[in-house]
């Protein structure tokens, strides 16, 4: 990887062309269609365990080794089943933006006498979605694609990106500490 030389001083530096080179923080992280298969391959768990328990395992039973097999093939499928999905940091304009084009839903709760009262609130579920779509690069996704994604797999399935999203926004606005030279330390300058 080659540096590119934006100015030799402060006067000359392109900033720009600087800018141009720079990229936000991303993650990718792997979301799985195919949910049913985890109740599965905790049956197999389980037969696995009595199975290794068995010291004169019957002609009829499955071997511990055959368990495992159907293990490894079942996993194999919860694979095939994933979607890589990439997203980026978003700012915090992006953010203060998406949710201010979010309406308002009304909610209904109980104040401190029991009484039932309404009021309007920014709908948090959507602005969730409006933020995930925002966010991912690879494959791009709509609001409306999002929110099919998490009503078709449910809140758990889908919370990976909601988490990752989030993670995102906290990354960019820490610095990572840059590692040195090996061999070389801060108190070593002369």
């Amino acid at each position: 990887m080659s540096t590119e030389n934006f100015g030799d001083t402060p006067e000359e530096f392109d900033l720009d062309a600087w800018l141009d080179q720079g990229s936000r923080p991303q993650a990718t992280v792997k979301v799985y269609r195919d949910w049913s298969l985890m109740g599965e391959l905790v049956r197999i768990e389980e037969q696995i365990k009595v199975a290794d328990q068995e010291d004169d395992p019957s002609l009829d039973d499955v071997t511990a080794e055959e368990l495992r097999e159907q293990y490894q093939a079942v996993l194999d499928r919860l694979a095939e089943s994933a979607l890589e999905v990439t997203l980026q940091a978003i700012t915090n304009e992006e953010t203060r933006a998406i949710a201010a084009g979010i309406p308002e839903v009304e909610q209904t709760y109980r104040d401190q006498h029991g009484k039932e009262q309404t009021r309007w609130k920014p709908d948090q579920v959507a602005i969730g979605d409006a933020l995930l779509a925002e966010a991912t690069v690879s494959p791009r996704m709509t609001r409306d694609q999002v929110r099919a994604m998490r009503v078709k797999l449910g809140d758990g399935p889908t919370n990976v990106l909601y988490q990752t999203a989030a993670d995102l926004r906290a990354t960019g606005k820490v610095l990572p500490s840059v590692p040195s030279s090996p061999g070389s330390s801060d108190d070593s300058r002369a």
